[in-house]
């Protein structure tokens, strides 16, 4: 990894490990020794940032590789205004200056063949927001979009292909059921308005009331539930591609099973939104910044509840940091609950009960605490004991696999000491696994967003794993698209 020496102007080719995606470590020093970055400038204490990404304080570089002579590589891509060449130099916009820099403002060294670039300025006067954006970014976006081109494939399948009259049903028709219908009567109505719906506080606020500002501009409530969605999902791809270095992440998230749901009226990507940059901060040191977001994602989903701990988790653990110092990080991460403490007071407000959320999923849902073996038992005899349809057989059966892959997962990051990922994805395990029988499980996978970042470091170490994913999840999230669109039950 490049780094300065204690003398100004050298840059020397050492080398150094490279940190995991999403690294919690920080090393030792004082706060010149961190420079923060943008746009591929070469740093102090060896960070940079590839392609326009910030590295917040210069103390995690997520999952950037170092090549033998020295030199810093970031998945292949080059930074906007600096180029990592293959032996040790350092090109810039600018006029270059002694030793490894390169001396053309328009030329940078990558290994013997020179490279013309064009001034940052100039192409981000031109590029606009735009030439921010990384090839991983942009991948990462396509991605997205190529996703939503396939939800218009399954509805329009969905339309024709389920109906038992001549008659298709009508496109728009097929993007509201379920929960997506009970979160719009939310943003329309409230929850104890004239027209709310029962139970309805089971659902945290935040997606309802970012539906209903959408509504205001986007008149036709459909097209709002689907632009919400759309949009939080481009900050949420981005935000992951970026914390796990690569793009691949982001296949993974939308070929998992429950990923209809992240482009249809639900909460998921809306709280993904908030959740990676909020842990993308943490991991920079940024803790009033992660606060702030994780509150943000706590008044979304119940998950927050997982996140915010996780984060508090990765305060206390940050290693070269005074005790007192790591501990008030802590306190401002957990300061993230007062999201969804909010939303506590209100119901205790509006109902004069503190129970109102708990009571909300029994009567509605029937979901109430029990012992785990209880939880396993009952979710085992919805599946493949025959108390039900086939299909919802089918979907109990899902929960089992889901939860089985989340259990797997959160032993996987304990042995490998990752604990602030151990800690979020353990806490969802315990929650599901304590309540009647596991509902939502397959949701709740998406939004566990260190899994998606593991599997793409797996991949890099055994190519076959993506095959068996891809081949195993695929289909299942194309049967479940259908399923939710054809207005069957879909989990």
């Amino acid at each position: 990894m490049l780094r300065r020496d204690g003398e100004a102007g050298t840059v020397t080719g050492q080398q150094e490990t490279p940190a995991e995606p999403g690294e919690h470590s920080r090393e030792a020093g004082t706060p010149s020794d961190r420079a923060a970055v943008a746009d591929g400038a070469a740093v102090a204490d060896g960070a940079a940032v590839a392609d326009g990404a910030d590295s917040g304080d210069g103390w995690d570089s997520y999952d950037r590789t170092l090549a033998d002579d020295g030199t810093l590589a970031y998945d292949g891509t080059l930074a906007n205004d600096g180029t990592l060449a293959n032996d040790g130099a350092v090109g810039y916009d600018g006029a270059g200056s002694r030793g490894d820099l390169t001396t053309s403002p328009s030329q940078a060294v990558a290994g013997d063949r020179p490279v013309q670039r064009e001034s940052t300025a100039s192409g981000h006067a031109r590029g606009g927001w735009l030439s921010r954006l990384s090839a991983d970014d942009r991948a990462a976006l396509g991605i997205w979009a190529a996703a939503h081109l396939a939800l218009l494939v399954l509805a329009w399948a969905a339309a024709w292909v389920f109906r038992t009259t001549n008659a298709h049903a009508p496109l728009t028709g097929a993007f509201e059921h379920w929960d997506a219908f009970l979160l719009r009567n939310i943003a329309e109505y409230g929850y104890f308005g004239h027209g709310s719906i029962k139970n309805n506080a089971a659902f945290f606020p935040g997606y309802p009331l970012v539906l209903a500002a959408a509504h205001l501009i986007v008149r036709n409530w459909v097209l709002a539930e689907l632009l919400v969605p759309a949009v939080a999902g481009c900050f949420a791809v981005v935000s992951l591609a970026r914390l796990a270095g690569g793009r691949r992440a982001v296949l993974y998230l939308l070929t998992a099973p429950a990923a209809i749901f992240l482009m249809v009226g639900y909460a998921e990507a809306l709280f993904l939104a908030f959740a990676i940059p909020a842990w993308q901060a943490a991991s920079r040191g940024q803790w009033k910044r992660a606060a702030l977001l994780a509150g943000l994602a706590g008044l979304t989903r119940p998950d927050g509840l997982f996140l915010i701990p996780a984060l508090a988790l990765m305060a206390l653990l940050q290693p070269g940091r005074a005790a007192l110092t790591r501990v008030a990080d802590a306190v401002i991460a957990c300061l993230g609950l007062i999201g969804p403490l909010a939303y506590e007071f209100y119901l205790k407000f509006a109902t004069g009960s503190w129970t109102t959320w708990s009571t909300a999923l029994r009567v509605g849902w029937d979901l109430r605490l029990t012992w785990p073996a209880q939880a396993l038992k009952t979710t085992w005899w919805a599946a493949f004991r025959h108390p039900f349809s086939a299909g919802t057989a089918f979907e109990f059966q899902l929960e089992l696999g889901t939860m089985a892959a989340m259990v797997v997962a959160t032993l996987a990051f304990a042995a490998c000491r990752r604990w602030p990922e151990t800690m979020y994805c353990g806490l969802a395990v315990i929650a599901f696994g304590t309540s009647t029988w596991f509902e939502t499980v397959p949701r709740t996978l998406l939004v566990l967003f260190p899994i998606w970042i593991a599997l793409t470091r797996l991949d890099r170490r055994l190519p076959w794993v993506k095959y068996v994913y891809l081949g195993l999840s695929a289909p299942i999230a194309v049967v479940l698209g259908l399923l939710f669109l054809a207005g069957q039950w879909a989990g």
